[in-house]
Parts: structure tokens; C-alpha cells; sequence
């Protein structure tokens, strides 16, 4: 694996556990499963298809900051 695709992968190994921690967090069990699938889905395939590399880049969702604050505030 290349340099650039092993910081890839640390990056979203460390993306994907505190995402998979907030929602259990929040008690979104469900949502926190769905995470640790999608990415067990993206790891596997990561080398598969290098010239779309954009298209296995993992976005933060912008809501997820609301919903820990509203947790938070209860």
C-alpha cells in the first residue's frame, strides 16, 4: 500500500471509531453499526479503484455537532 493511502486509512480508521463512539454516545446503536459497516465496506475496496480515489473520501455530516450538543443539553 502507498504512503499516501496508508495515511488515507489511518485518517479514516481514526474518522470512523470516534464517529462509531459519538453515536453510541447519543445511543444511535443502529447508526453506530451502520458506520462500522460502511467502513469495513470502504477498507476492503480502498486499492480497488485508485484513478476515483475522490469517491472513497469519508465526509464528517454537519448535523452530528447538533445532535451531540441537543445530548448534551438533556
Amino acid at each position: 500500500m502507498k504512503n499516501f493511502l496508508r495515511r488515507r486509512v489511518d485518517l479514516a480508521t481514526c474518522w470512523a471509531t470516534n464517529r462509531i463512539s459519538v453515536m453510541d454516545t447519543l445511543e444511535k446503536y443502529e447508526d453506530s453499526y451502520a458506520i462500522a459497516e460502511e467502513f469495513r465496506e470502504w477498507i476492503l475496496h480502498i486499492g480497488e479503484n485508485n484513478e476515483n480515489l475522490k469517491d472513497s473520501v469519508l465526509n464528517f455530516p454537519k448535523e452530528l455537532k447538533e445532535l451531540f450538543d441537543q445530548k448534551i443539553k438533556d
